[in-house]
């Protein structure tokens, strides 16, 4: 006899918790393989203008949102 799995349960559409978003500027040193973080910003448009700020040809500039993905390279 098969087992049945039984999946789901009761769906939560808020949060416990509050959750702020988190976008963090991380620099990639071309050369060297430096990894340089510039600072932490709570709105993406913040984020986006320091990465723009600080993009040089030996840099590679990346936004990273708080699951760890890069939201954006520049």
């Amino acid at each position: 006899m098969r087992r049945r799995y039984r999946s789901g349960g009761m769906i939560r559409k808020q949060r416990l918790t509050e959750t702020t978003e988190e976008y963090r500027v991380i620099s990639v040193d071309i050369n060297t393989d430096g990894i340089q973080l510039w600072g932490t910003y709570t709105n993406l448009q913040d984020a986006l203008d320091k990465a723009k700020d600080i993009k040089q040809d030996s840099l590679e500039v990346y936004v990273h949102g708080d699951s760890n993905r890069i939201v954006s390279k520049v």
